[in-house]
């Protein structure tokens, strides 16, 4: 156990220094500009003893000196990467967009969903139209198999549970595909709770006054957003929503609850959800999400699945067909006329995390089109930034890196020989992703 230990965190150390290096290096591959490198002694504030605050006794000056843009919530170290790269890329996408490329090309698919973003006078003339067969479809729901079909259209790929800061998701679950817990060889579904806007369930149980005020804005901006919509009784809907998602927080697991792995291998087949969960009509909910032949689930949070489906029971039709019809909203506003999309920046811009004013569209564009189309966007910014020669020193870097911890390795006193080799046979099978994929 104790080799074990001190082995992960070897090459846990080694991945990370490796992803920030790389991220610098594949940024940086063809900057010419020479830059200081080392302790920004004028950063430090050294009113502040280390041993009551080191953060501020490293940083006090910086963050004295430093002012957040007004479309930002917070800025660091790792800005400077985003600008210079979020310009690189909108560079390329209005290439891209102006190009006459064939149709079907990943260029012309760039261009498209990018002038299609920024025709702004296009946006407004189509008004709620694209919204509204959404709408009506929920509106039309008569009963709880179909509540459970509607649900499952809305299961996405979207959480990641090796990752905090993605392991959020507003539908009413969230699916994570990644190597099983019980068979790496082989990839498998993950299921993760969901269900809720606000970033955390601590945003609707904390008792403190910044989160009641929090709650009282939030159900002030889902009546907003339902009026917007064009829907009627704006304040009984959103009173719904909110209390309804109040009680999905009080199923959830706690953010530290989560990252308990120990208690997450929950294999499910189809056929236990019934049982294990009941409430939700689980055959619609699989049909709906285009999972009927999956024959097995890793299900993270089984408690929360529990308490989740009996809601779906419990709770009444109408609560979560605005809870539907809702989130739907939220979900387009971005692409939808300007009122809706400053409305939910004044929330969740604004008020939850003190930014300002929204980025400008094209940064926005930028955004969306590297969420569709990363990929091909990736292909682009590969070869105007990173060709196979500044791959190839980032890959030499690497195989330096490498090289010495198989020095490091011979050096252990604590290690005999056998466990050496096995370890450096474990630390060879260590694959690093470099910019790119090899094919």
């Amino acid at each position: 156990m104790e080799f074990t230990a001190k082995l992960c965190r070897l090459l846990g150390s080694c991945a990370s220094m490796l992803a920030l290096g790389l991220s610098m290096a594949v940024l940086h591959a063809q900057e010419t500009a020479t830059e200081t490198h080392g302790i920004a002694v004028a950063n430090m504030d050294r009113s502040v003893k280390p041993g009551d605050d080191f953060y501020l006794y490293a940083n006090g000056d910086w963050i004295k000196q430093t002012e957040i843009p007004a479309d930002r919530a917070r800025i660091g170290v790792f800005s400077k990467l985003d600008e210079v790269s979020s310009k690189r890329t909108a560079g390329l996408i209005e290439e891209a967009a102006k190009a006459n490329a064939a149709a079907g090309t990943g260029k012309r698919k760039i261009a498209d969903l990018y002038n299609s973003y920024m025709d702004e006078a296009g946006i407004e003339a189509q008004g709620l139209a694209p919204l509204k067969p959404i709408l009506e479809g929920i509106a039309g729901i008569k009963d709880k198999k179909e509540l459970a079909y509607a649900l499952g259209t809305t299961l996405r790929a979207d959480v990641d549970a090796l990752n905090n800061t993605n392991f959020h998701t507003a539908n009413l679950f969230g699916l994570w595909v990644a190597p099983g817990f019980n068979d790496s060889e082989h990839y498998t579904a993950y299921l993760l709770q969901g269900g809720l806007e606000l970033p955390d369930r601590e945003y609707y149980l904390a008792q403190s006054e910044r989160m009641k005020q929090a709650r009282e804005a939030y159900q002030t901006h889902v009546a907003a957003m339902f009026k917007l919509a064009g829907m009627s009784d704006q304040d009984a809907r959103a009173k719904r929503v909110v209390e309804l998602e109040h009680a999905i927080a009080e199923k959830h697991l706690s953010l530290a609850e989560n990252e308990d792995i120990h208690k997450a291998n929950n294999t499910w087949k189809q056929a236990d959800f019934g049982a294990k969960a009941p409430g939700l009509d689980w055959p619609e909910y699989f049909r709906g999400a285009g999972l009927t032949k999956q024959e097995s689930f890793i299900v993270w949070q089984p408690n929360a699945f529990a308490g989740e489906s009996a809601l779906v029971a419990s709770e009444s039709l109408d609560a979560w067909k605005d809870w539907l019809a809702y989130h739907e909203i939220e979900a387009g506003a971005g692409f939808l006329p300007k009122a809706l999309a400053e409305e939910r920046f004044a929330f969740f811009g604004k008020t939850l995390t003190g930014a300002q004013q929204q980025r400008p569209r094209w940064q926005r564009g930028v955004v969306i089109v590297n969420a569709f189309l990363g990929d091909e966007v990736g292909k682009l910014y590969a070869q105007q930034y990173f060709p196979p020669e500044s791959k190839a020193r980032a890959d030499a870097m690497v195989a330096n890196l490498i090289a010495a911890f198989h020095k490091r390795i011979d050096a252990l006193e604590w290690m005999d020989p056998k466990t050496k080799a096995e370890t450096k046979t474990k630390l060879n099978t260590l694959y690093v992703g470099i910019g790119y994929p090899e094919t």
